[in-house]
């Protein structure tokens, strides 16, 4: 998906970089030597040579092409030309979407915007609403994103512009394939390829057929896929659009792989890893080639070696990340097969039990009624005794295999506690509060975490979907993705923390292939402590955060939203701000407690008996608080099972 994306948006501003180029110099003519001649030619002369600079360097070195639009731009303003300062707000805005710097971006197209409607021509508004929509979806800000295409779209319908149309359908068609809904996108991409049929724009039309084959893949429609890719690659055979060519043969193979045919897929992989291969050295071999001819020193010949290492450097990464996945697969595979191992050894001692039982009373009856067999009987007799020493061997090797397999779990355990905050910095953090942690099984779907970030601390009380091993994989996963968004990414604000975790979690489960099963997921909530400030700042998804002051409880609710796949996964998590004083107390739990079966009735405990608790033992210290949590838990649930994982966490302001 990422892929085709990136290969429409370049098509996307090639086109209009194409349409920008004039006709006063050669494409092909030294940039060096229109450098020189820049410097040496004043007023209205520059104006040709700056078009033809910045045209080139647009899409092979952005940082030139601003430079060089800074400077056109100074001048048209001086000048007071509003065709180059339109053309100057265009070139910006595509050159820092390039960079990644998409704040930045969005300024220029919005300036541009303005300009154009300032000049009411419809067919430059449009491109900039379709600009713009673009540059929102790269900040992930999916609403104002489709907002701007539909805007885009809107105004191409009234002008009947096939080509504009086409454009804004294909958007629409990559936004919400990005958004997981296939079935709308591959909607989009049918209009935007009836259209384009109708153009004859081939070019336009290959990448209508390629979003199609892709969509039906993830739609599971195996053999429409084929039959798009299949037009598609016949026109890119003809024409050599090989980016394009590439992408269909990266689709086929995945098709392929689906449906189990393994030799056609491995002979998609095979071109699809040709053309890759080549398009990466000519673009290596060319950015080399440049180098060596344009700095012929040992200053650039460093630079050459640094972009090898960097190559060698990236191949390596790709080699540790495919070992690691292929380490974690065969692990699961190991542990699969071991359950599978054991059901069937359990299978057959009830099945040996079974034949014991009754070969015992078929020879019990024979020796009542028939005494003269009775050599046939002992020898029966013995042959019960031999398989009965078979069936205590088969039962002692299952039982030792059932001790490796809790021992593997008991190891896991150990990671998984290795990875949670050490009790320093677990009470560091909470100062005088306390952690309360019931796991059901030896591992746990629930966890813990939390961290100091400058004068603030961070805690988190976390609820993975399921427990025991399924669980303690997500709340790794957790973990792991906790540590990048809070230490590497540098998010603190609780609703932003939570919103890039489900980005990362969203995106996991699509290459793991695991999307469809919306289950897959956790709930949490989310504290971010300033003792400077005296403020908090909380946000949650299901599990609601408990306020204690004056004797009064107050329960800040969470957003009804997972963080995992929803209908409601492009909504933000709301973020909740106010003061705080000493005395105050906050609790924060997973639904283990209040979802415990017990009392007198087999009830659940429920969150009305949760309610009477706090404000019942809230006076009383942090460690006694704790006590009573646990000592109420387990008086509840009494002979019944624990049903859930169980962690609270309390939180006291001094």
């Amino acid at each position: 998906m990422k892929k085709r994306l990136l290969v429409f948006l370049f098509l996307f501003f090639s086109v209009i970089a194409i349409i920008r180029v004039g006709n006063c110099y050669p494409q092909s003519i030294n940039v060096d030597s229109l450098e020189n001649r820049l410097r040496k030619t004043s007023g209205a002369k520059k104006n040709n040579i700056y078009y033809v600079l910045i045209d080139n360097y647009i899409l092979n070195s952005p940082e030139k092409a601003i430079k060089y639009a800074n400077e056109f731009l100074r001048y048209a303003e001086k000048a007071d030309s509003v065709y180059i300062i339109t053309y100057c707000y265009e070139i910006l805005g595509e050159a820092y979407y390039y960079q990644g710097n998409y704040d930045i971006s969005l300024d220029y197209f919005k300036k541009l915007l303005d300009v154009r409607v300032k000049q009411q021509n419809e067919t430059d508004i449009a491109r900039a609403f379709n600009s713009l929509g673009i540059v929102y979806r790269a900040l992930d800000d999916y609403e104002r994103a489709i907002d701007y295409y539909k805007r885009s779209l809107e105004i191409n319908q009234r002008l009947n512009d096939a080509h504009g149309l086409s454009s804004s359908y294909n958007n629409l068609g990559v936004l919400h394939e990005y958004l997981n809904l296939f079935a709308q996108a591959r909607d989009y991409y049918k209009k935007s390829l009836d259209i384009e049929l109708g153009l004859g724009d081939w070019d336009g039309i290959s990448t209508s057929y390629l979003n199609l084959g892709g969509i039906n893949l993830k739609l599971r429609n195996y053999n429409v896929a084929i039959d798009y890719c299949d037009k598609s690659i016949e026109i890119c055979d003809s024409l050599g659009y090989l980016i394009t060519l590439e992408v269909n043969y990266e689709i086929l193979y995945g098709v392929n792989k689906e449906i189990g045919n393994i030799e056609k897929a491995l002979f998609y992989l095979e071109k699809f890893y040709e053309l890759k291969n080549i398009r990466i050295n000519k673009e290596t071999n060319s950015r080399v080639a440049e180098l060596e001819i344009k700095y012929n020193s040992d200053k650039k010949q460093q630079e050459i070696e640094l972009l090898r290492k960097q190559k060698r450097q990236k191949s390596i990464l790709n080699i540790i990340v495919l070992l690691g996945i292929g380490v974690l697969g065969f692990l699961l595979v190991i542990l699969y097969n071991i359950s599978k191992f054991r059901k069937k050894k359990n299978l057959l001692l009830v099945h040996r039990n079974s034949e014991i039982h009754q070969q015992k009373e078929e020879i019990e009856a024979q020796r009542d009624q028939i005494e003269s067999q009775r050599d046939e009987i002992e020898a029966q007799r013995d042959e019960i005794r031999r398989q009965k020493e078979y069936t205590e061997s088969q039962n002692y090797q299952i039982i030792k295999q059932n001790k490796d397999i809790t021992d593997s779990i008991e190891y896991a355990k150990h990671i998984q506690i290795a990875l949670f905050p050490d009790k320093i910095t677990l009470q560091k953090v909470l100062r005088k509060g306390f952690c309360l942690f019931k796991p059901k099984d030896i591992v746990s779907g629930d966890f813990y975490w939390v961290a100091d970030i400058g004068k603030k601390s961070v805690i988190v009380v976390a609820d993975c979907t399921g427990h025991g091993v399924p669980g303690a994989f997500m709340s790794i996963i957790g973990i792991n993705f906790l540590n990048e968004i809070v230490f590497d990414e540098k998010y603190i604000k609780p609703n932003e923390i939570i919103n890039q975790l489900r980005k990362k979690i969203l995106k996991t489960l699509v290459h793991a292939n695991q999307i469809d099963k919306s289950k897959d997921g956790m709930d949490m909530s989310l504290v971010v402590i300033d003792y400077e400030e005296m403020k908090i700042e909380y946000a949650g998804a299901y599990n609601h955060l408990y306020h204690i002051r004056d004797h009064m409880l107050h329960i800040i609710k969470a957003d009804k939203m997972p963080i995992g796949v929803s209908e409601k996964s492009i909504n933000s998590f709301t973020n909740h701000t106010f003061e705080i004083r000493s005395g105050d107390l906050f609790y924060m739990f997973t639904d283990g407690y209040v979802d415990q079966f017990g009392g007198p009735n087999k009830k659940k405990f429920r969150i009305g008996n949760l309610k009477e608790l706090l404000l019942e033992m809230h006076e009383k210290d942090m460690a006694e608080q704790k006590k009573i949590l646990h000592e109420t838990f387990i008086n509840w649930k009494g002979e019944q099972s624990q049903v859930d994982d169980v962690l609270a966490i309390g939180i006291e302001i001094i």
